[in-house]
């Protein structure tokens, strides 16, 4: 992995004693150095936003796509452009029909129920538009295949490759 994050108690002898042993169990396979410790609150968001960054880019790279589209510019090229600044980097930059399976949408709700519950009415609008851009996606290219089709599916067969999000997982 990336990096192993353990969250828990750092206030209590009993829960630092907890995250001591789960380094431990941990070092046994990976890095003492991709293993970070927290309480937590910071472990679970470090999740949740993980997974938003992730959705964010696919819906920023997807809403560029149709701008290319009006454009005649080739979304594939400016992926690896920006994708070549390295304060950027290119993982999750490949446009496509949005982000699916179950983890970003729901780690997604979980910071806007969060933002909403805390008063935090504009970072919660923002990270809604993430979804509102990823569902914009998914109909929108629904709408050009059914154009393309001349207007109805209705009597065809539609066979669909590569529709994945995470190779070797079923989202």
């Amino acid at each position: 992995p990336d990096r192993v994050l353990i969250g828990g108690n750092n206030n209590t002898e009993s829960g630092r004693n907890a995250i001591s042993q789960l380094v431990n169990i941990y070092s046994n396979w990976i890095p003492k150095s991709k293993i970070l410790t927290t309480n937590v609150w910071s472990s679970e968001l470090s999740k949740l936003v993980a997974n938003a960054f992730l959705a964010q880019r696919i819906s920023s790279i997807n809403s560029i796509s149709q701008l290319c589209e009006v454009t005649n510019a080739d979304v594939d090229e400016i992926s690896r452009a920006i994708g070549a600044d390295s304060r950027i980097g290119s993982k999750f930059l490949k446009a496509s029909i949005g982000f699916g399976g179950s983890c970003f949408q729901k780690d997604i709700l979980n910071l806007v129920y969060l933002c909403k519950y805390y008063g935090l009415d504009k970072v919660s609008n923002y990270w809604e538009q993430v979804l509102i851009v990823n569902n914009w996606q998914k109909e929108r290219i629904a709408s050009l295949i059914v154009e393309k089709l001349f207007g109805t599916v209705t009597n065809k067969k539609i066979a669909l490759f590569g529709f994945a999000f995470k190779a070797n997982t079923n989202d």
